[in-house]
Protein backbone atom coordinates (compact mmCIF):
# COMPACT_ATOMS: atom_id res chain seq x y z
CA UNK A 1 0.00 0.00 0.00
CA UNK A 2 1.41 3.36 -0.97
CA UNK A 3 1.01 6.66 0.87
CA UNK A 4 2.03 10.28 0.52
CA UNK A 5 5.21 9.22 2.33
CA UNK A 6 6.58 5.71 2.77
CA UNK A 7 5.50 3.98 5.95
CA UNK A 8 8.44 3.07 8.18
CA UNK A 9 9.68 -0.49 8.53
CA UNK A 10 9.68 -2.21 11.92
CA UNK A 11 13.27 -1.09 12.47
CA UNK A 12 12.15 2.54 12.44
CA UNK A 13 9.30 2.21 14.90
CA UNK A 14 11.53 2.73 17.91
CA UNK A 15 12.17 6.33 16.81
CA UNK A 16 8.47 7.23 16.81
CA UNK A 17 6.93 9.09 19.69
CA UNK A 18 4.15 6.61 20.40
CA UNK A 19 1.71 7.77 23.06
CA UNK A 20 1.52 4.36 24.68
CA UNK A 21 3.44 1.12 24.60
CA UNK A 22 0.21 -0.55 23.54
CA UNK A 23 0.03 1.44 20.29
CA UNK A 24 3.66 0.62 19.55
CA UNK A 25 2.89 -3.08 19.95
CA UNK A 26 -0.26 -2.78 17.85
CA UNK A 27 1.65 -1.12 15.01
CA UNK A 28 4.29 -3.82 15.07
CA UNK A 29 1.68 -6.57 15.05
CA UNK A 30 -0.23 -5.11 12.11
CA UNK A 31 3.01 -4.69 10.18
CA UNK A 32 4.08 -8.24 10.99
CA UNK A 33 0.74 -9.72 9.91
CA UNK A 34 0.77 -7.73 6.67
CA UNK A 35 4.20 -9.16 5.90
CA UNK A 36 3.25 -12.68 6.96
CA UNK A 37 0.46 -12.94 4.40
CA UNK A 38 2.49 -11.49 1.55
CA UNK A 39 4.34 -13.73 -0.92
CA UNK A 40 7.52 -15.21 0.64
CA UNK A 41 9.98 -13.18 -1.44
CA UNK A 42 12.96 -11.07 -0.34
CA UNK A 43 10.70 -8.52 1.37
CA UNK A 44 9.02 -11.29 3.36
CA UNK A 45 12.36 -12.55 4.64
CA UNK A 46 13.38 -9.04 5.68
CA UNK A 47 10.66 -9.47 8.32
CA UNK A 48 11.28 -13.18 8.98
CA UNK A 49 15.01 -13.79 8.41
CA UNK A 50 15.00 -16.90 10.58
CA UNK A 51 12.76 -18.62 8.03
CA UNK A 52 15.15 -18.32 5.09
CA UNK A 53 15.99 -22.04 5.26
CA UNK A 54 12.28 -22.78 4.80
CA UNK A 55 11.89 -20.56 1.75
CA UNK A 56 11.04 -23.31 -0.70
CA UNK A 57 8.44 -24.98 1.52
CA UNK A 58 6.85 -21.62 2.31
CA UNK A 59 6.59 -20.73 -1.37
CA UNK A 60 5.01 -24.09 -2.14
CA UNK A 61 2.51 -23.77 0.70
CA UNK A 62 1.69 -20.14 -0.17
CA UNK A 63 0.89 -21.18 -3.74
CA UNK A 64 -1.18 -24.13 -2.54
CA UNK A 65 -3.17 -22.18 0.02
CA UNK A 66 -3.57 -18.74 -1.45
CA UNK A 67 -3.04 -18.99 -5.20
CA UNK A 68 -4.89 -22.25 -5.77
CA UNK A 69 -7.99 -20.83 -4.11
CA UNK A 70 -8.08 -22.96 -0.96
CA UNK A 71 -7.98 -19.80 1.16
CA UNK A 72 -9.06 -16.51 -0.38
CA UNK A 73 -7.06 -13.49 0.82
CA UNK A 74 -9.77 -11.03 -0.26
CA UNK A 75 -12.59 -9.82 1.93
CA UNK A 76 -15.21 -9.48 -0.79
CA UNK A 77 -14.91 -13.20 -1.53
CA UNK A 78 -16.27 -13.90 1.95
CA UNK A 79 -18.69 -11.05 2.54
CA UNK A 80 -20.28 -10.39 -0.86
CA UNK A 81 -23.29 -12.47 -1.93
CA UNK A 82 -23.49 -10.91 -5.39
CA UNK A 83 -21.68 -8.49 -7.68
CA UNK A 84 -23.63 -5.51 -6.34
CA UNK A 85 -22.45 -6.23 -2.79
CA UNK A 86 -18.93 -6.87 -4.05
CA UNK A 87 -18.83 -3.46 -5.73
CA UNK A 88 -20.18 -1.77 -2.59
CA UNK A 89 -17.62 -3.46 -0.34
CA UNK A 90 -14.70 -2.52 -2.58
CA UNK A 91 -16.01 1.03 -2.92
CA UNK A 92 -16.39 1.40 0.83
CA UNK A 93 -12.86 0.12 1.47
CA UNK A 94 -11.44 2.48 -1.15
CA UNK A 95 -13.38 5.29 0.52
CA UNK A 96 -11.51 4.64 3.75
CA UNK A 97 -8.16 4.53 1.96
CA UNK A 98 -8.75 7.66 -0.08
CA UNK A 99 -9.90 9.64 2.95
CA UNK A 100 -6.50 9.07 4.55
CA UNK A 101 -4.32 9.49 1.46
CA UNK A 102 -3.65 5.78 0.98
CA UNK A 103 -4.11 3.48 -1.98
CA UNK A 104 -3.32 -0.17 -2.73
CA UNK A 105 -0.02 -0.91 -4.39
CA UNK A 106 -0.49 -3.85 -6.79
CA UNK A 107 -3.00 -5.68 -4.56
CA UNK A 108 -6.79 -5.52 -4.45
CA UNK A 109 -8.07 -3.08 -1.82
CA UNK A 110 -9.80 -5.90 0.08
CA UNK A 111 -6.67 -8.04 0.44
CA UNK A 112 -5.81 -8.92 4.02
CA UNK A 113 -2.33 -7.45 3.57
CA UNK A 114 -3.70 -4.06 2.43
CA UNK A 115 -6.19 -3.98 5.28
CA UNK A 116 -3.50 -4.76 7.87
CA UNK A 117 -1.25 -2.05 6.45
CA UNK A 118 -4.15 0.40 6.50
CA UNK A 119 -4.70 -0.18 10.21
CA UNK A 120 -0.98 0.31 10.76
CA UNK A 121 -1.16 3.57 8.82
CA UNK A 122 -4.12 4.85 10.84
CA UNK A 123 -2.30 4.30 14.13
CA UNK A 124 0.76 6.03 12.69
CA UNK A 125 -1.29 9.02 11.55
CA UNK A 126 -2.94 9.26 14.96
CA UNK A 127 0.48 9.23 16.60
CA UNK A 128 1.66 12.03 14.35
CA UNK A 129 -1.44 14.06 15.16
CA UNK A 130 -0.83 13.54 18.88
CA UNK A 131 2.58 15.22 18.51
CA UNK A 132 1.07 18.41 17.08
CA UNK A 133 0.45 21.38 19.39
CA UNK A 134 -2.53 20.52 21.56
CA UNK A 135 -5.56 22.32 20.16
CA UNK A 136 -9.00 21.55 18.81
CA UNK A 137 -7.62 20.74 15.35
CA UNK A 138 -5.12 18.15 16.58
CA UNK A 139 -7.76 16.59 18.84
CA UNK A 140 -10.11 16.32 15.89
CA UNK A 141 -7.44 14.55 13.82
CA UNK A 142 -6.79 12.10 16.64
CA UNK A 143 -10.50 11.40 17.07
CA UNK A 144 -11.03 10.95 13.31
CA UNK A 145 -8.18 8.42 13.08
CA UNK A 146 -9.37 6.44 16.09
CA UNK A 147 -12.95 6.42 14.82
CA UNK A 148 -11.73 5.12 11.44
CA UNK A 149 -9.63 2.43 13.15
CA UNK A 150 -12.64 1.12 15.03
CA UNK A 151 -15.08 1.30 12.10
CA UNK A 152 -12.70 -0.32 9.63
CA UNK A 153 -11.85 -3.07 12.10
CA UNK A 154 -15.52 -3.87 12.76
CA UNK A 155 -16.83 -3.52 9.21
CA UNK A 156 -14.02 -4.98 7.13
CA UNK A 157 -10.90 -6.36 8.79
CA UNK A 158 -12.05 -8.55 11.65
CA UNK A 159 -14.90 -10.49 9.96
CA UNK A 160 -12.62 -11.51 7.11
CA UNK A 161 -9.42 -12.05 9.12
CA UNK A 162 -11.21 -14.46 11.46
CA UNK A 163 -12.49 -16.54 8.53
CA UNK A 164 -9.08 -16.55 6.84
CA UNK A 165 -7.32 -17.62 10.04
CA UNK A 166 -9.79 -20.40 10.78
CA UNK A 167 -9.53 -21.72 7.24
CA UNK A 168 -5.73 -21.71 7.32
CA UNK A 169 -5.76 -23.65 10.59
CA UNK A 170 -8.11 -26.26 9.13
CA UNK A 171 -6.43 -26.54 5.72
CA UNK A 172 -2.69 -26.28 6.40
CA UNK A 173 -0.09 -28.32 8.24
CA UNK A 174 2.65 -25.77 7.67
CA UNK A 175 3.88 -24.66 11.08
CA UNK A 176 4.48 -21.03 10.13
CA UNK A 177 1.08 -20.41 8.55
CA UNK A 178 -0.83 -22.26 11.25
CA UNK A 179 1.01 -20.39 14.00
CA UNK A 180 0.60 -16.99 12.34
CA UNK A 181 -3.12 -17.70 11.88
CA UNK A 182 -3.42 -18.49 15.60
CA UNK A 183 -1.45 -15.35 16.42
CA UNK A 184 -3.83 -13.35 14.25
CA UNK A 185 -6.88 -14.70 16.10
CA UNK A 186 -5.32 -13.79 19.44
CA UNK A 187 -4.46 -10.33 18.17
CA UNK A 188 -7.97 -9.78 16.83
CA UNK A 189 -9.33 -10.72 20.25
CA UNK A 190 -7.05 -8.18 21.92
CA UNK A 191 -8.13 -5.55 19.37
CA UNK A 192 -11.78 -6.16 20.19
CA UNK A 193 -10.91 -5.56 23.82
CA UNK A 194 -8.94 -2.44 22.85
CA UNK A 195 -11.97 -1.01 21.05
CA UNK A 196 -14.27 -1.89 23.93
CA UNK A 197 -16.31 -4.42 21.96
CA UNK A 198 -16.12 -7.59 24.09
CA UNK A 199 -13.57 -9.13 26.38
CA UNK A 200 -10.75 -10.91 24.59
CA UNK A 201 -11.57 -14.10 26.50
CA UNK A 202 -14.93 -14.26 24.69
CA UNK A 203 -13.20 -15.03 21.38
CA UNK A 204 -12.77 -18.66 20.32
CA UNK A 205 -9.33 -19.91 21.33
CA UNK A 206 -7.15 -22.37 19.36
Amino acid sequence: MSTESALPDNSELSSLSIDTKNDDQRMRQYKTLAAAFSYPDDSFFDHFPDLMDDKQSLMVEYDRLFRAGIVWMYGAEYLAKNEFQRANILSDIMGFYTAFGLEPDKERPDSITCEMEFMYGLILKRDRASRLPADDQSKEKIDVCFDAEKKFFIQHLEPVAVLIAEKIISQSENRFYVNIAKDMLEFLASEREHFGLIAATDIKQY
